[in-house]
Order: structure tokens, then sequence, then C-alpha cells
């Protein structure tokens, strides 16, 4: 049996919760990653994983076992990575998981130079809002807004922004400026972006010294798009509180204009997620690094 192979086919049905997506993500037979498995019990002498035909649970010496394992095969995959990537550029294919606001406004216009420096790296992006399993779903990286809440990645802190309350110059001329958060609560049309978590509209949130003001919008428009979220805006349907990444091209154009500035927002963190045990090959290691310098040279993105 090989030990190591034996090994991963165990972290994996830890992450995935189950064989039969364990089997999926490494594309094996389903009773070959069991035969694995069973095999490693037989060679520890110890149970790893109490089974049902309904779930797998780690026991108190799998979860002992799982810890160390990762450390190990990280350590491997480190030293296999640095090999490789002293005698070869890096290559393949990438699959990347991305919010939609951060792939359209930030990532997908800067692609120009990451291809300038990485020609032979093909990139599978996932753009969307929605939840993504990195193990079931068998992704490379992603990154993610908000808090994170997955177990069994590691998530790296790359940058953070915050939200610019701001309308069209036409819709500001037909309804008026806000003066304060609280004019906002039934005296203005306010547009809302769903959250895909909760199915509700986010709500706006001011800071101000020791203030903290949450409104919950009650929108004649609600969307679960960033993109159709800024839409709305430039046409003039209400006010918006999207992140200022987003909305600086239309700002600078005129096309939109902050309100309420003397307030500010919650920063908002945003996270490059992995597998602890994942192959850190040249590509996704490359990736991360690109990704961690472009958000530096956003000043609406970088990290204070």
């Amino acid at each position: 049996m090989d030990r190591f192979f034996a090994m991963s086919a165990f972290v994996r049905v830890v992450e995935a919760g189950s064989f039969t997506k364990a089997s999926e993500t490494m594309d094996l037979p389903k009773p070959t990653v069991t035969r694995l498995i069973q095999g490693l019990e037989r060679e520890l002498r110890v149970r790893l994983l109490d089974r049902t035909t309904r779930s797998v649970t780690v026991t108190a010496e799998g979860a002992t076992y799982y810890e160390r394992v990762v450390r190990l095969l990280a350590d491997l995959s480190d030293i296999e990575s640095t090999a490789k990537q002293s005698i070869a550029r890096p290559s393949g294919r990438l699959r990347v998981d991305v919010a939609t606001a951060i792939a359209t406004s930030v990532l997908i216009p800067a692609l120009p130079e990451f291809y300038r420096s990485y020609p032979e790296i093909e990139l599978d992006l996932g753009i969307t809002n929605r939840y993504v399993d990195l193990v079931a779903d068998n992704v490379d990286c992603a990154v993610r807004v908000g808090a994170v809440e997955e177990q069994f990645v590691v998530a790296r802190r790359v940058g953070e922004f915050r939200f610019v309350t701001c309308a069209s110059p036409g819709y500001l001329s037909a309804f008026g400026t806000p003066a304060a958060p609280g004019d906002l609560d039934g005296k203005h049309r306010l547009l809302g972006l769903v959250s895909t978590r909760t199915g509700k509209a986010i709500p706006f949130r001011f800071q101000r010294r020791a203030e903290d003001i949450e409104i919950a919008p009650h929108p004649r428009l609600s969307v679960d798009d960033t993109n159709a979220y800024l839409a709305a805006g430039l046409a003039g349907l209400g006010i918006l509180q999207a992140p200022a990444y987003m909305v600086e091209p239309a700002m600078r154009a005129g096309q939109l204009v902050a309100v309420l500035q003397d307030w500010t927002t919650p920063a908002v963190p945003v996270h490059v997620l992995y597998r602890p045990n994942r192959f850190l090959g040249a590509k996704v290691r490359v990736f991360i690094d690109w990704t961690v310098a472009l958000f530096e040279r956003n000043h609406h993105l970088k990290l204070d």
C-alpha cells in the first residue's frame, strides 16, 4: 500500500465528509477509497473513522492523526513544489472561484498582466457570490469576501475594502441629497443587494466615532448580482451602498455621486482560501502572490 496515497485519501474523506465526495474529487472508485482507509487502519491498528449508512465521523484518534498528516503532506508538497519550480515554469489549468464584483472590477481587467508573466497557465474562473465548497467542487483556491466560516481551509487575508453610499445625479436632482443616515429610512429609495447567505437585502451600515447605525432597506428593487446592483444605481433607480473599488470608475465619470461622506462603513476582509493538504504547485503559488500584489496596488483594497 502507498502510505502517502492512503493518507491523502483519508484527509480527503475527512474534509469532504463522505467517501462518495472524496472518491469524486480524487477521480477514484468509491471501493478503492474505502480499501485505502481500511488498509491504513489495519496498518495503524486503530479506527480512524466511524461509518454509518448516512454519515462519516472522525474518531478522537482520527482527529489527532488528521492534524499530523495534514502537516506532513503540506511539508511533502512544499518539498516537491520547490524542486519542480526550480526546473519548470508555472503551467497547467488552475480552477479559481472569485466573488463577482472583484472578478469584474479588479481581477479580470488585470489578467493581461498575469498572462504576460505566466503564459502557460490556463485559468478556469468560477464567478459567483454563492458559496462554493473547495473540496466537493475540486477548486484550487478561492477569493472570498467577508468572514471565513469554512473548516479545513487555509485563509490568507489579502485585502479589505469599505463601502461608498452613492446615487446618480439624476436621482439626487429628483429626490434630494440625504444629510444624515436617518434620512434614508423611509425618505429615499434604496436599492437592495440580496445576500446569498440570508436571502435578504444587505443592511446599509454607517459608523462615526462611537455611533454605529444600521438601516434595513425596504427596496423597490432588489437584485442578487453586484453588476445588476451597479446598473440599477447608474439608471437612477435609487441609492446604493457598494464597494468603493466597484463604483470608483462611475464616480470619476460623474455617473455616480457620493453622499454622507462624513460617515464611514466597517471594513470587509478579503481572503484567498485553499485546502491545507492541497498540493500548492507553482501555478497556485504564483496566482496567490500575484493577487496579493494586485490588491496592494489598489488603494481601495490594500490592507492598512
